[in-house]
């Protein structure tokens, strides 16, 4: 299925499921660029996130969600297992630590895992919204 990008010229909410698709590919496209601070690109990026997010709130609101249910989560949309998080997180024992509730997130780690599931740093940090 190909996306349209999303004209945002002129200031705009995400209004349907049509737009957040757009807006939640689009941001998948430039995680994928790896864009950096400062660029458009990753302005775009911010930008987007921050709609995605709004729109997620308004339509799927969870209450509180603790890191690991994110990180869960996210694995089961991405079709992915725990042990795909190993790299990522310095290795199965980390991994576990960190499921288990034994262990907080790194920085590097937050980055990893924003990078590579599209989770928010203030989910991993498990700061309420």
């Amino acid at each position: 299925m190909t996306t349209a990008l999303l004209d945002f010229s002129k200031p705009h909410v995400l209004k349907n499921a049509t737009e957040y698709e757009a807006a939640v590919a689009e941001i998948e496209r430039l995680l994928d660029e790896e864009v950096d601070p400062p660029s458009e690109g990753y302005d775009r990026l911010e930008f987007l996130s921050v709609l995605v997010e709004h729109y997620e709130e308004d339509q799927y609101p969870m209450g509180t969600v603790t890191p690991q249910q994110a990180v869960t989560f996210m694995l089961e949309q991405k079709g992915l297992e725990r042990s795909d998080l190993d790299e990522v997180m310095g290795g199965k024992s980390r991994v576990s630590d960190f499921f288990n509730g034994k262990r907080e997130l790194s920085k590097s780690q937050i980055e990893g895992l924003r990078r590579m599931l599209g989770i928010p740093a203030d989910l991993l940090l498990g700061v309420e919204g």
